[in-house]
């Protein structure tokens, strides 16, 4: 999740016509994505993921601070060159691969894009963008991905043959259905009303549709 929303800001940094002002607080928001992949990978540490693997992301996340702590000190609307930045995509998204080639199925790059998005989305709005188009583009990116999801697990269950599902499966697809449901429409929200983006209805989406993220692909490892 985190590696995807760096992705999405890295590309507004490198392709947005940002004055310096907004450059700064795009940065400036950038410790959110740090914080919770360093997060993530301490977790992995009791995982199957590979120690070598967890260790280049850990010195990607380690790098990211240092650039938001160098990003901190900076006076005025000042910024750190960008391809600082972009740098950090090297360990992250070696650890991102090799986390997604880790998984037994594809369908976790789904969760991931779906979760990124919406953190993304967050993280524009705290920093007070100007990119109107992204308030329509990454929840339409959001609700595809949800649209691709529930097809893909359909598919998988009805391959299955006569397979049963016991009444763990069920119940952790039903409270799937209900988290991603329930943020979806508090993203979606705004778009189908007058009132403004509001980066605490963002973030209250954002946990659900992450909670519903981590379900779904417990399910799926589960039918495997």
């Amino acid at each position: 999740m985190p590696i995807w929303a760096l992705i999405v800001i890295c590309c507004l940094l490198k392709k947005g016509q940002l004055c310096p002002g907004q450059r700064s607080r795009f940065q400036g928001e950038l410790i959110t994505i740090w914080t919770i992949l360093i997060l993530a990978i301490m977790m992995g540490f009791e995982s199957t993921v590979a120690t070598w693997l967890l260790v280049v992301g850990l010195i990607g996340g380690a790098y990211g601070v240092l650039l938001s702590i160098w990003q901190g000190k900076l006076p005025g609307k000042r910024s750190i060159p960008d391809v600082a930045i972009y740098y950090s995509l090297i360990p992250t998204g070696i650890f991102g691969l090799g986390v997604l080639m880790s998984q037994p199925s594809p369908f976790s790059v789904l969760p991931m894009i779906m979760a990124g998005s919406v953190l993304a989305h967050l993280l524009l709005v705290k920093a007070r963008h100007r990119f109107a188009a992204f308030n329509k583009i990454l929840p339409a990116i959001g609700v595809s991905t949800a649209l691709i999801s529930l097809i893909s697990i359909a598919i998988l269950v009805l391959s299955m043959g006569e397979f049963d599902l016991n009444d763990q499966q069920v119940n952790g697809f039903f409270w799937f259905i209900g988290f991603m449901v329930s943020g979806l429409f508090l993203w979606l929200l705004p778009a189908f009303s007058t009132n403004p983006q509001s980066h605490t209805l963002l973030g209250i989406a954002t946990f659900l549709i992450l909670i519903s993220q981590v379900l779904a692909t417990e399910f799926v490892v589960s039918l495997l």
